[in-house]
């Protein structure tokens, strides 16, 4: 009982605000907003592009660490614990590759736009 009181007490230490995730850092949130592809122009697209790409390596090193991190505490973790962070991180994953998607469908409608022009 004593064991896991304090397995409990160190999992939550550990996830509070000021300390898990500040190995880690803040939660990568600036998601790029991708323009229309057929209304954007070049400059934008590359921008977006630009942002795209960072945001996407933002979200790999986050989620990388956070992973890292969670193999030494995942003993101290209860099962609906390691559920929803496995789902946070899972999330985050899907808001990316939103984005990316956005981002290939605007470029693709970006280049029938100039290629009929």
């Amino acid at each position: 009982m004593k064991k896991t009181l304090i397995g409990a007490f160190v999992a939550v230490s550990i996830f509070s605000t000021s300390g898990f995730a500040a190995d880690c850092g803040e939660i990568p949130s600036n998601i790029p907003t991708v323009p229309l592809g057929e209304n954007a122009t070049a400059e934008s697209i590359r921008a977006t592009r630009t942002a795209v790409v960072s945001f996407s390596a933002a979200v790999d090193t986050y989620i990388d660490c956070m992973s890292a991190k969670g193999l030494v505490i995942a003993p101290y973790m209860t099962e609906e614990q390691r559920d929803r962070r496995e789902e946070d991180l899972d999330n985050l994953h899907e808001r990316r590759r939103t984005v990316q998607n956005k981002m290939n469908e605007a470029i693709r409608a970006f280049r029938r736009a100039t290629r009929d022009q």
